[in-house]
């Protein structure tokens, strides 16, 4: 099995498992803060797992993102130069429904998974630049390493959460 293969697979996995951990949320459960204002909800969780992931495989063959050529900052009722969330302000993102949040990730897996395929082992070495400011650039390797370590630790807080919210368990 190839490394880009091996990687696909991965993500493919982690794919089916957020799917299945958002079932049937509906927009409040998107929406709820389970510890109070500073919580991570499972809307903004998803978006954020998404832009990261959207953000690096366009970084990788240096394409507009998703948000952009999707039109998602309109479909989510945002600017497109969208602002950093921090700790105080993720109350402050809607993930307007289900059926919105779920298809930008779809989208973005979409596409980030047509790039992984399109890469060769001589790609993993090829240095990209970083999506944040000041980061120095990394190779493809280690952007592809952000993405999947970003799904597992999301996913798994999503899946968690979702137990707290509904109170029964995802699988």
């Amino acid at each position: 099995m190839s490394t880009t293969s091996l990687y696909a697979d991965a993500l493919r996995r982690s794919d089916a498992d957020l799917h299945r951990a958002l079932g049937d949320l509906s927009t409040e459960d998107l929406r709820t803060q389970p510890a109070g204002k500073g919580s991570n909800p499972i809307g903004w969780l998803v978006w954020h797992l998404t832009r990261t992931r959207d953000n690096i495989s366009s970084s990788i063959v240096k394409a507009p993102p998703v948000w952009e050529s999707g039109n998602w900052a309109a479909r989510f009722g945002m600017d497109e130069n969208i602002p950093r969330f921090g700790p105080a302000d993720v109350h402050q993102f809607d993930p307007k429904n289900l059926e919105t949040l779920a298809g930008y990730f779809d989208a973005v897996a979409e596409k980030s998974l047509a790039i992984v395929e399109g890469l060769t082992d001589a790609d993993m070495s090829r240095m990209v630049e970083s999506t944040l400011p000041g980061r120095p650039a990394q190779p493809v390797t280690s952007r592809l390493a952000v993405i999947l370590n970003d799904n597992i630790q999301h996913i798994g807080q999503v899946a968690y959460l979702r137990g707290l919210i509904r109170e029964q368990g995802w699988y």
